[in-house]
């Protein structure tokens, strides 16, 4: 150790995520905790944070798109006003506020369940009593992901999870689509939202799909203002209660005595680079489970899945992606758009679509698939215009350029990002003509770039995969937000049982539960 010093806290998060901030406001507010928030970026948020570009002119969000379920009276709306104290206001998106759109055919999704299923009858007659079903399905299993993490603090087993559905063969999205339909494009269009979790029909859990089709079916949110408004809020909270926030400091081990977590170990990244250990009972990782523990808890302590774990990682390794930001000269409204989002298929097959993520990168091969955004028709106050798109793609072709400095990757990595941009920007100007002419700015973001400031595997924005596999507790437990280790807890998308911003909340409120012991806290962040 360069430095001895030591400092003390009640908890101590490790990570400045949704996940993170939600047990730290949570853990601020109602049990008065003196809570130490340490992030290795140099801005804290996570994947909640903003960047500018060009002098300040353009804003973008790393990670919120939109987020569903933010309605008054929404569950995750009233989690998040708890959270942030009411400090962040919420707008909602235009109408459609998601457009699907296949080689032959457009659907437009409106954050009304009635005319969701309607629009799919209309087009869809002979599956009528199916598309009616699905609904029904999809609700009840939703219901039973809810229910249990109120009630234990944890995700349910898949088999609770299916117990609505009847039938012990649906496990995957795929099992269920191929059973309930015939339509191979009415199939493609229900499962158009897989991008949100990161995994095709065929390796996705049913019960994750369900949890996020209701999710948004009241339609899609934004924060007034950017993503930024959320750690904004959330800071006051944890500071009041003599908390505080470290950026540009990485936590490099979990400090563990005696079997117990007690601390941390860590390291500065910028001026001098000093190490020092931080001290509290309670330790909460929202780095997610893989780096949890494989990396930060030392190998000397014994965890009886580690190597579970990684052969779980090896065998489900989440699709990374490229965002493509894009700062604009004018409104794209004047090309048609009026902020909602667009997902792009190269055809009606989603796991052809998936296995065909790195075809794009190949000399001559168009883009097929991409998601499409709008951050400045979302939000009111934004004063300039931007967009974003988002493709995915694997790691291994950017892993060469991992180890050279953040913004110094040399000619050839500059290269590759050029193409990249190219590719999209021509996919996008060919399907949307004069778009190209109102672009000012244009940034690339790969997988390594997550990797550098998030230290998450491989660069992957949406933790651990949600395979039918991930809910089976017994076969792996590290999704639990309580560890074996007493005093540590994970938070985040890992604990909360589906990814995003909205799961990662979940994972918040789970590892909050779990911290406490009981669901008293739950009674006081609900009694308003």
């Amino acid at each position: 150790m360069e430095n001895n010093q030591s400092e003390n806290y009640d908890v101590i998060c490790i990570g400045s995520g949704m996940g993170s901030l939600t047990t730290a406001s949570f853990l601020a507010q109602y049990s008065n905790k003196k809570v130490l928030i340490i992030e290795k970026h140099f801005q804290a948020g996570g994947y909640t944070h903003s960047f500018a570009r060009k002098q300040g002119k353009y804003h973008w969000d790393v990670g919120i798109h939109y987020i569903g379920d933010m309605q008054e009276g929404g569950f995750c709306r009233q989690l998040m006003d708890k959270v942030s104290n009411k400090n962040v206001q919420w707008k909602q998106m235009p109408e459609p506020f998601e457009k699907f759109i296949f080689p032959t055919r457009t659907f437009s999704l409106y954050g009304d369940e009635g005319k969701f299923k309607s629009d799919l009858i209309e087009q869809f007659p002979s599956e009528k009593e199916s598309i009616e079903k699905y609904f029904e399905d999809i609700r009840k299993v939703s219901a039973v992901f809810g229910k249990s993490m109120m009630i234990k603090f944890s995700t349910p087993g898949l088999k609770a999870m299916t117990a609505p559905l009847k039938d012990d063969s649906i496990i995957t999205l795929k099992d269920y689509m191929d059973k309930s339909f015939q339509d191979e494009e009415l199939k493609a269009i229900l499962c158009s939202q897989w991008g949100d979790y990161g995994l095709p029909p065929s390796k996705t859990s049913f019960a994750t799909h369900a949890a996020l089709v209701v999710h948004y079916l009241k339609g899609g949110f934004y924060p007034i203002g950017g993503a930024g408004k959320i750690f904004d809020s959330i800071e006051p909270i944890v500071k009041s209660k003599g908390g505080d926030v470290l950026t540009s400091t990485e936590v490099t081990e979990i400090l563990i005595r005696d079997g117990k977590a007690v601390g941390v170990k860590t390291k500065r990244l910028r001026g001098e680079k000093e190490e020092k250990e931080y001290y509290a009972p309670i330790i909460v990782s929202g780095t997610g489970a893989m780096i949890t523990y494989t990396r930060l808890i030392p190998e000397s302590v014994p965890i009886d899945f580690r190597e579970k774990l990684k052969n779980f990682y090896s065998r489900e390794k989440m699709a990374t992606s490229v965002c493509v930001y894009v700062g604009l000269s004018d409104s794209p409204a004047k090309l048609g758009f009026k902020g909602e989002n667009h997902w792009i298929f190269g055809s009606y097959d989603h796991d052809k679509n998936f296995g065909e993520r790195n075809e794009w990168l190949k000399e001559g091969v168009e883009v097929q698939n991409l998601y499409v955004s709008f951050p400045s028709l979302k939000d009111p106050e934004a004063k300039n215009h931007t967009a974003d798109f988002i493709a995915f793609t694997d790691y291994e072709n950017f892993a060469r350029w991992k180890d050279l400095p953040w913004k110094k990757r040399g000619e050839e990595y500059q290269k590759f990002k050029d193409l990249i941009a190219e590719k999209v920007v021509s996919a996008i100007d060919k399907r949307y003509p004069g778009f190209r002419g109102i672009i000012d700015y244009i940034e690339v973001s790969t997988p390594i770039t997550n990797e550098h400031f998030t230290s998450h595997v491989d660069g992957a924005i949406y933790g651990l995969a949600c395979t039918p596999e991930r809910y089976e507790k017994e076969s792996c437990p590290w999704f639990e937000a309580k560890t074996p280790i007493p005093g540590l807890f994970l938070t985040g998308a890992d604990a909360g049982g589906s990814p995003g911003i909205a799961g990662a909340l979940m994972g918040g409120l789970a590892a909050t539960l779990n911290i406490e012991g009981n669901r008293e806290i739950l009674k006081k962040i609900l009694k308003d």
